[in-house]
């Protein structure tokens, strides 16, 4: 019997999953062998399987910062290219070869948030560990909850806090038109209508995972959104089991990810910022390039956040690397350059506001110098898991704001 899992009392009937595949069930609890090595989920007849969802609702609102210890491992970012200011970077070139940071000089916005290397997925799904619902609840529940209103705000916005509203404005590719069409249907969902809903997606998944690679930057980066939604609607409700796992989508998130890389303008805090034009002509064109630019850097770093968050929701440890992050990364904290939503008023914005350069998760320039007028959703999101829900709370009062 694997480690952990209790010796089942008398007369415990199959598990549903067991009893649906016709095979033999050991009746292991919290979850059999054979969900265990499978990774299905395991519940037997009168007790409810608890999904993601089940164990966010169940977080206390208090929290021991004591209790929070450091990690070995570092999340990982990424490193800066020696590439031509960004008012010159072009999208259809390649900038720059991917290179690995050595551990010592990675930064860890995951740092201080424990979690043990034999937490299973069976045990989240029961009754979560009191230090595993402590740091969802001052680390990671502002993130949770942002990512699962994300379907509503794609729907209703056009915008996530990784993509700019205006970046689509002259065509959606398909794939991401595919993806909207599912966020709009899963805002529907129902006991009724969920069959119907699952094969759609099933569907979409399928046809993106066998369509040829896109062959244009923006394309690339639509597909990395509509993965992004699909295992967000995926990771949240409990009943949308579609086909393939979730584990094979991850992988192609992040290689089409690392394809992304190369299209990527990474700035750096020291550079000094770009004087605009005059003329509204190479206003217009340097604005397209930044909401392009902007959202895959922010892309990029969502990514890798979401499959971090993914992993410790259920339970696998943070400090596993599998060779592919590491990089060094960078992208622009401002909330009046991001929703600026026309070229004028991001010139003005990019003259009259002070904006900041997060490089490798570094918030140092943001907390001693920026407002709250300054941290759009998406900075408040990272920001809450770098140092805690409440210290992001007492940042904002103490500069007259609030999160």
């Amino acid at each position: 019997m694997p480690i952990g899992q209790e010796t089942p009392p008398p007369r415990r009937k199959s598990c549903e999953a067991c009893k649906l595949a016709k095979r033999r069930c050991d009746t292991a609890f919290p979850t059999c062998s054979r969900c265990l090595h499978k990774g299905l989920p395991c519940f037997y007849p009168g007790r409810l399987l608890e999904t993601c969802a089940d164990v966010i609702a169940n977080i206390p609102t208090s929290t021991n910062n004591e209790q929070i210890i450091d990690l070995s491992s570092q999340i990982d970012h990424m490193r800066p290219i020696n590439a031509a200011p960004l008012y010159f970077s072009t999208r259809d070139t390649p900038l720059r070869d991917l290179t690995l940071l050595p551990p010592q000089d990675r930064v860890d916005i995951f740092e201080g948030i424990p979690i043990s290397q034999n937490v299973d997925l069976a045990m989240t799904r029961v009754t979560p560990p009191r230090q595993l619902s402590e740091v969802l609840a001052n680390r990671l529940q502002f993130a949770v909850d942002v990512l699962q209103n994300i379907p509503k705000m794609v729907v209703t916005e056009n915008q996530t806090p990784w993509a700019h509203r205006q970046l689509y404005k002259s065509g959606m590719p398909r794939e991401m038109q595919d993806a909207f069409t599912c966020c709009s249907l899963y805002m529907t969902k129902n006991d009724v209508n969920s069959p119907v809903l699952m094969s759609i997606f099933d569907t979409r998944i399928n046809d993106l995972l066998s369509a040829a690679a896109p062959t244009t930057p923006l394309g690339l980066l639509a597909r990395v959104h509509a993965l992004i939604l699909y295992l967000i609607m995926r990771l949240f409700d409990g009943g949308i089991r579609t086909q393939p796992s979730s584990d094979s989508l991850l992988a192609v998130l992040e290689g089409a990810t690392l394809s992304l890389f190369d299209f990527i303008y990474i700035p750096h805090p020291s550079e000094p910022r770009e004087i605009l034009p005059i003329a509204m002509d190479p206003i217009m064109s340097f604005w397209e390039s930044w909401v392009f630019q902007e959202s895959a850097r922010r892309t990029v770093m969502m990514v890798f956040y979401f499959v971090k968050i993914q992993h410790f929701l259920h339970g696998k440890p943070l400090s596993t690397c599998d060779g592919k992050l590491g990089l060094e990364h960078a992208w622009y904290q401002s909330a009046h350059l991001w929703n600026a939503q026309s070229a004028f008023d991001f010139a003005v914005a990019w003259t009259e506001n002070e904006h900041f350069i997060i490089h490798n998760a570094d918030f140092s320039g943001v907390l001693q110098h920026a407002t709250p007028g300054d941290v759009d959703l998406f900075g408040k999101m990272l920001l809450v898991t770098k140092i805690g829900i409440n210290e992001t709370k007492a940042w904002f009062y103490s500069r007259g704001g609030a999160l």
